[in-house]
């Protein structure tokens, strides 16, 4: 007789997670994953469409996109040895939770943010020790050094999802500085900030900045992220993603919006002015608190 209970060849830290789960219902209005709220021009799609009618999709993709990386390095002012690209951002950071942490080893983010953090920490066996926000959705800046000081990986969204709220660049440096391990800047929103760590990566040799195309890109339904960092790193956490991981229409897409930023920057003020035009107003009723937002979500009560 076959037996049954199929769950016992999972591993125990799996098995006692909830699925990650996202309500489908449709809305006339969709806010809940902080999509762009418009979709491509047409003639950015017809460009996408018509490069990769000239593309032989029988053959596999580069290893890795190495046209990209260029591009991306380019706009960057980075080096592309320093780039590492992947399906969405969180495809670089389970890469990067995959080839640091060991069991019992510590992973440190805030609490409440981005709960991908804590699921890939446990998916690795790791402890995850979270630095709760003040009542003001604030980081407790010695509590947050405190917990890092223990952590071989360190995961930060700047700006907070889902607060909005921004750290310190130059607390971010205190943290790298300090900490012994790997610290993590989830940039997903820097688009909306205009606040950015990156100037600090030739300082600090153990800090990464991950970004991802999916909100200011409006490339969300292509799934498509980076991480910069330093070279040496980015062979090694290359290796934690899988063989071809980039799909030929993915790494099109990108390169044609890459060639047309000044409509991701013309669609990028927009959203900064109607989000804090709603802010404005939102303030305005009686009984709401609203707290200052840098990316796109606004925390009210």
């Amino acid at each position: 007789m076959v037996d049954l209970s199929l769950e016992r060849w999972i591993k125990p830290e799996v098995l006692a997670q909830p699925a990650y789960e996202v309500k489908t219902t449709d809305y006339r209005i969709k806010l809940n994953q902080n999509e762009s709220p418009g979709d491509w021009p047409r003639d950015l799609k017809a460009e996408v469409l018509q490069r990769l009618e000239e593309a032989a999709w029988n053959r596999y993709p580069r290893l890795v996109p190495q046209r990209l990386k260029e591009k991306l390095a380019a706009v960057l002012s980075v080096s592309p040895e320093q780039v590492v690209i992947g399906k969405g951002s969180n495809e670089v950071l389970q890469a990067l939770a995959h080839v640091t942490l060991r069991p019992a080893d510590t992973l440190c983010t805030l609490s409440p943010t981005f709960a991908v953090y804590r699921l890939l920490g446990e998916q690795q066996q790791a402890l995850v020790s979270t630095s709760p926000l003040t009542a003001d959705f604030q980081v407790n800046e010695e509590d947050l050094l405190a917990r890092s000081w223990e952590a071989r990986l360190t995961i930060l969204c700047n700006p907070n999802s889902p607060t909005g709220s921004l750290l310190p660049i130059e607390l971010i440096g205190r943290v790298a500085r300090q900490a012994p391990g790997l610290v993590v800047v989830d940039e997903a929103y820097v688009d909306f900030s205009g606040v950015s760590a990156l100037p600090l990566l030739e300082q600090y040799p153990n800090l990464i900045i991950t970004r991802t195309f999916s909100k200011a890109f409006a490339l969300a339904g292509f799934r498509l992220g980076y991480a910069i960092m330093h070279p040496r790193l980015a062979q090694q956490v290359q290796k934690g993603l899988l063989p071809f991981n980039i799909d030929t229409p993915s790494a099109v897409a990108a390169e044609v919006l890459l060639d047309h930023r000044e409509v991701v920057r013309k669609r990028s003020a927009l959203i900064i002015r109607e989000r804090d035009r709603l802010i404005a107003r939102l303030g305005e009723l009686p009984g709401v608190t609203v707290w200052p937002s840098r990316a796109t979500p606004a925390v009210r009560t």
